[in-house]
């Protein structure tokens, strides 16, 4: 399964110092749910991609929450 996030979105549409904090808490979050073993790849533009290999079917359910779709092929 695989999470896409552009670089510019990380900080929506801050406006203010505490809006681009709060973003930035946002992100941490959930960067700190991934598994110790996603792979990321960074396209090297504005993309990252963070890819993960679920166990069982708990464990899709629980990426597809986080943002996750299946990796087209």
């Amino acid at each position: 399964m695989i999470l896409t996030i552009r670089g510019k979105n990380i900080f929506g549409d801050s406006k203010t110092k505490i809006d681009l904090l709060s973003c930035l808490i946002s992100m941490e979050r959930l960067i700190r749910q991934l598994p110790d073993d996603v792979k990321i790849h960074n396209q090297g533009d504005d993309y990252i991609d963070f890819i993960v290999e679920p166990k069982d079917k708990d464990d899709r359910k629980y990426y597809k929450s986080l943002g996750f779709r299946r990796e087209d092929l």
